[in-house]
């Protein structure tokens, strides 16, 4: 919690407690009373309860509620007031943010959906915002959404099995769709819906089932993930070939991630159109590795320096970030 945004209620609290121990300490010794009565009087007093069990009987006990009743009541005002004006404000910050972040969402343009911000979400989320992609995150429950998120990534509260929730995260408009609902049904009928009201959207879905993949595929998943498969791959292999794994998850995942796999798609402008991979000097020139080049249907692993790039070619190449960027640069040149 902020201090600064919250510190008349933690003001009002002190003072609560001082001028609580403050009564407390005066009854005591001017009524000559255990702590536990003259805490019992000041709390009555200060709150203007007056049960009528205990009252003040000597002068100076008279003299010094007298004191403490004005003092009192002007702290429990404040803090009242104090506390009431920050549960209005929290609420009014929260609404004012809310219709802020829909006007941003209702601009947005090619951007990624996720819908669930669970185990895996949270990790689908991580990825997007390390390739900075704009990002629109649904879950029922906005106390499980991250804080301090960038400016590219946004959140709707809300059912993403709701078609309404979906038009609002810009669905139409959307590129992708991530659903990582902890159901197999929910995922299914977010892929149904998704692809209902943008016939055009990659949507990648998580199973936890082997059977409910083909469902997803038939809803109209693009790719359809199960995280409990791909983990029981990873944990034999680090078995079988430990070094091996080391060395990809050290590439891929370690550190700042100064290398990965991207894909590049030759369009019809592209000054490698027609040329072999030997004539461009890919590797020597910058630096990254032609790990497949996908043509139709057909995909060409660990392609020949002779292979001629051909128009609509999908090549996935492997570098460190920099050079990636400068080969995807040079690629796409008119």
């Amino acid at each position: 919690m902020d201090y600064f945004r919250f510190k008349h209620v933690y003001n009002a609290m002190f003072a609560m407690l001082a001028v609580t121990a403050f009564g407390t300490i005066g009854f005591y010794y001017t009524e000559d009373l255990s702590i536990f009565d003259a805490f019992w009087l000041t709390v009555i007093t200060v709150l203007t309860v007056g049960y009528g069990d205990a009252v003040p009987e000597h002068a100076a006990g008279k003299m010094f509620a007298l004191i403490i009743i004005p003092l009192g009541i002007g702290i429990v005002s404040y803090a009242t007031g104090a506390l009431a004006t920050a549960m209005i404000e929290g609420e009014l910050t929260k609404t004012f943010a809310k219709r802020r972040m829909s006007r941003v969402i209702a601009k947005l343009k090619d951007h990624v959906i996720v819908c669930g911000y669970g185990r895996v979400g949270e990790q689908v989320l991580e990825q997007l915002i390390h390739t900075e992609t704009p990002t629109v995150v649904v879950d029922m429950q906005e106390q499980e959404l991250p804080v301090n998120l960038p400016k590219y990534v946004h959140y709707i509260v809300g059912d993403a099995t709701d078609d309404e929730i979906l038009k609002n995260a810009g669905i139409e408009r959307a590129s992708g769709l991530v659903t990582t609902l902890p159901t197999d049904a929910d995922n299914v009928f977010v892929t149904l819906t998704a692809k209902g009201m943008n016939k055009n959207l990659k949507v990648i879905a998580r199973a936890e089932k082997e059977q409910t993949e083909d469902k997803l595929i038939r809803a109209g998943a693009s790719r359809v993930i199960n995280p409990s498969s791909i983990g029981g791959r990873q944990m034999v292999f680090s078995i079988l070939k430990p070094v091996s794994v080391d060395y990809v998850n050290a590439m891929l995942h370690a550190g700042k991630r100064n290398y990965g796999i991207e894909e590049v798609k030759l369009d019809r402008d592209s000054p490698f159109i027609n040329k072999t991979i030997g004539d461009l000097q890919i590797r020597t020139k910058y630096g990254v590795m032609i790990l497949a080049i996908v043509r139709k249907e057909e995909t060409n692993s660990n392609p020949e320096p002779e292979e001629k790039l051909l128009e609509n070619d999908v090549m996935v190449i492997f570098g460190s970030n920099d050079s990636l960027k400068e080969f995807e640069k040079d690629a796409q040149a008119m």
